[in-house]
């Protein structure tokens, strides 16, 4: 790496920095976050972590988060703030420039520069680079995998075998849908051999040119980093088999028995052009145009083989997440950090041709102006619109309303006999009440129900409003409903308080000066 390529990256981490790190909880936890942080939980403070192979994804979110709670000098999870739960995707969504510098000899060093640029300031890389979930992480070992194979494939080694292999065993270990890059790797890795040798290829004949030494030690490294973390270290002989089994209900989800399921332009509307109604314009029509352009010139004018791989891999990793039914809009990170890499091909296959000093500085006007934009958008995603629907990136997201309710139940136990110990009600159809499990983690004595339980009092009671509980009523107003908050968009939970605990906590209220 030269002092360009160095000075590039430092740039590039800066405005990464600048653009993740502020204001981390401004919105509240996902229910997605509520359970990984749930989990988490468990294994820092109990050391208990066991896979999970129908609701949860891999293992490599929540053990690469340990170093970051160990760090924080929180005592326990009861201490542990929104912002230090994604302290790990931030470090992740920063770290993604650093594998991009592998690339510099297979795509130029330009256009490396203005990929680590569009890393930095893509609002959809930004945003869920402040999401506590896997997929950054799946991204960033995606990255390093692809750096490391195109490392080994110009100067055989066994530690660049040994990298590409656990970037692949840590891509399998985070998420299932690591199957989908690794099939998009092998098409177009073959349709790349197609292309320039003119001959359909033979995947055994094409393993047999590796050497057996550094292929053992790149199928014994995917091999270790999987056993090992999907085994919990070596303390759940179960995992290994689940990781398997998983793909059977993820099938399911993916073929259409889900509710996330959305047509197939899905991602690629919120990418291009998002405008809801009384919302801004959001648009990273910029990236998406430069990749089209680098795909173009990777295939008919530089006509290399890596570049005519990364195209391919970007092109088929981009339809076959659209052509998939299920759909949530941060997948759509794994296919867009070929298309950022694309983007950075196409500038710079562009800048070589304007000749003049006057159509460069044109051009680097308009691009200036393009990176200023996206990076404008990622600051309003990530602060203003932080939880608001209007953010093409937000979805299914907890509304900061709910935080209300917890901050009422969390007053009332302050003067309740019992304090934390004070039994909580939480009763919603389907369980769904995600994020409250981890908001409401102070409480010692909570109760679960899918509908309404024979006894549904207790001194706090939640009950989602599909439900029309009315225990005020049905009471005889013993107990009060003194809340109603929304804990995701049109769905309420109704707060019941025991009269007379509900009369000590307003005593505490300040009054209003009269």
């Amino acid at each position: 790496m030269n002092r360009w390529s160095a000075l590039a990256a430092l740039l590039a981490v800066l405005a990464a920095l600048a653009l993740r790190v502020p204001r981390l909880e401004t919105r509240p936890l996902h229910n997605d976050e509520g359970v990984n942080a749930v989990t988490l939980s468990e294994l820092w403070e109990k050391g208990n972590y066991s896979y999970n192979p129908d609701e949860h994804h891999g293992p490599t979110l929540h053990y690469a988060s340990l170093p970051f709670l160990w760090l924080s000098g929180a005592p326990s999870s009861k201490e542990l703030s929104d912002s230090t739960l994604r302290w790990v995707t931030v470090a992740f969504g920063i770290a993604l420039i650093f594998p991009l510098l592998l690339l510099v000899d297979g795509i130029g060093r330009s256009a490396v520069a203005w990929a680590l640029v569009f890393v930095a300031v893509s609002p959809a890389m930004v945003f869920y680079s402040r999401y506590f979930i896997h997929e950054m992480l799946l991204v960033f070992f995606t990255a390093v995998a692809i750096g490391a194979g195109w490392q080994y494939s110009q100067n055989p080694s066994r530690l660049w075998a040994i990298l590409a292999g656990a970037g692949l065993g840590l891509m399998a270990a985070t998420k299932e849908t690591f199957v989908l890059s690794l099939a998009a790797m092998g098409i177009a890795g073959m349709i790349t051999v197609w292309c320039m040798t003119g001959a359909p290829p033979k995947p055994a004949a094409m393993l047999a040119r590796i050497p057996r030494t550094h292929l053992a030690f790149a199928v014994g490294a995917l091999f270790l980093v999987w056993l090992a973390l999907f085994s919990s270290f070596f303390t759940n002989a179960a995992g290994p088999l689940d990781s398997i089994r998983t793909y059977f209900p993820w099938l399911k989800r993916a073929g259409g028995h889900s509710p996330h399921i959305h047509p197939w332009s899905f991602y690629l509307e919120r990418l291009a052009w998002f405008h809801p109604a009384k919302g801004p314009i959001w648009s990273e029509a910029a990236i998406l145009a430069s990749a089209a352009l680098g795909i173009g010139a990777s295939l008919f004018a530089y006509r290399a083989a890596f570049h005519r791989f990364l195209a391919l891999y970007t092109l088929l990793l981009t339809a076959i997440y659209c052509a998939i039914p299920y759909k949530t809009p941060w997948c759509l990170l794994n296919f867009y950090l070929g298309m950022i890499l694309m983007a950075g091909v196409g500038i710079a296959w562009l800048w070589q041709r304007f000749i003049s000093r006057v159509s460069q500085a044109a051009l680097g006007l308009v691009l200036f102006v393009a990176v200023v934009h996206l990076a404008a958008q990622s600051w309003l995603a990530g602060a203003e619109y932080a939880s608001d629907r209007r953010n093409p990136y937000v979805y299914a997201q907890t509304v900061p309303d709910v935080m209300t309710l917890v901050e009422r139940s969390e007053g009332i136990a302050k003067v309740a006999p019992q304090g934390y110990e004070t039994v909580i009600k939480i009763i919603a159809p389907e369980g769904d009440y995600w994020p409250l499990p981890w908001y409401l983690r102070r409480f010692v004595n909570r109760g679960w129900y899918e509908t309404l339980p024979e006894d549904p009092y207790a001194p706090i009671v939640m009950v989602s409003s599909k439900l029309n509980a009315r225990l005020d009523e049905k009471s005889k107003k013993k107990w009060i409903m003194v809340g109603l908050s929304e804990l995701r968009p049109a769905q309420y939970f109704e707060l019941y308080v025991e009269l007379e605990l509900w009369k000590k906590y307003v005593e505490t209220l300040p009054r209003e000066a009269e």
